[in-house]
């Protein structure tokens, strides 16, 4: 049996939720949990991971918890926490390793390119992809 190792990182626990009732009983997955980019900077330099989601929006974390320029207004911190996550953590990610970001590209090729030069295994994940779609792609199914 593969045992997968995936960290997730979102400010509450719906996706982390949903994965584990969605996770076949017969698939080993172990699921990290960060709720910002400073705890998934320390679990990618800390632990082996096989996959990682990322949410988009942070509203619940504390505003001294959120990374990128405090010079941004705060809106746009919280609407585009998980850039600002994957900027963080992406010189800790290995290649190969898929980066699943709750955000659509479909019109944003350019972005997304961009963005795969510091996290090649970046997908973008449209927020109309069901938990079991987005568990899929984490697992390789």
């Amino acid at each position: 049996m593969t045992r997968h190792i995936v960290l997730v990182v979102e400010d509450g626990s719906e996706y982390r939720d949903a994965f584990r009732r969605l996770a076949s009983e017969g698939e080993a997955v172990e699921w990290l949990h960060a709720a910002d980019a400073r705890a998934a900077r320390e679990i990618r330099e800390a632990r082996r991971v096989d996959a990682q989601v990322v949410d988009l929006v942070f509203v619940r974390t504390p505003v001294e918890a959120l990374a990128g320029d405090p010079g941004r207004s705060l809106e746009h911190r919280i609407r585009n926490q998980g850039f600002y996550v994957l900027d963080a953590v992406a010189t800790a990610i290995p290649r190969g390793v898929p980066v699943l970001l709750a955000y659509d590209f479909a019109s944003q090729h350019d972005r997304l390119a961009a963005l795969r030069r510091s996290c090649p295994g970046l997908e973008g994940v449209p927020e109309s992809s069901g938990a079991a779609a987005i568990l899929g792609r984490l697992l390789g199914r």
